[in-house]
């Protein structure tokens, strides 16, 4: 008899199981009893303050980039970081977006505050002088 035949005292080959449902989703141990992170579907939580820093952050590296809107930018980017810094700080929210908005905020004002005196300043004056020069 040949490997593929059985005979009527064999067992017929064995089946694979029905398919089944696999078992419900368990979620892993919480260390401490302090979650990590929002579970899936759950809305994320709100964050005051979070687009006043991000407005910040971006006005701030704006104001670096451009920098004949340096000034008004930078004040702009300088108060909302402010603003922003204290509602999250209510909160206990991170404030490192806030903090990098004051910075290149206050980076901006000081080189802008440098480049007035140093160069548009004297460049005003001699100007000036050399309109009042022809007019004699």
């Amino acid at each position: 008899m040949s490997d593929n035949q059985w005979n009527n005292n064999q067992q017929p080959p064995p089946q694979p199981p029905p398919y089944q449902q696999p078992p419900p989703y368990q979620p892993p141990p919480q260390p401490y009893g302090q979650p990590y992170g929002q579970p899936y579907g759950q809305p994320m939580m709100n964050q005051p303050g979070k687009g006043m820093a991000i407005a910040s952050m971006v006005l701030g590296i704006i104001s670096l980039v451009i920098p004949f809107v340096g000034i008004g930018t930078a004040v702009v980017g300088l108060i909302l970081g402010v603003i922003a810094m204290k509602k999250q700080k209510e909160v206990g929210a991170p404030t490192g977006m806030a903090v990098a908005g004051i910075v290149c905020s206050i980076i901006t004002l000081a080189i802008n505050i440098i480049l007035i005196f140093a160069c548009y300043i004297p460049l005003w004056c001699a100007a000036s002088s050399l309109s009042s020069y022809y007019y004699w």
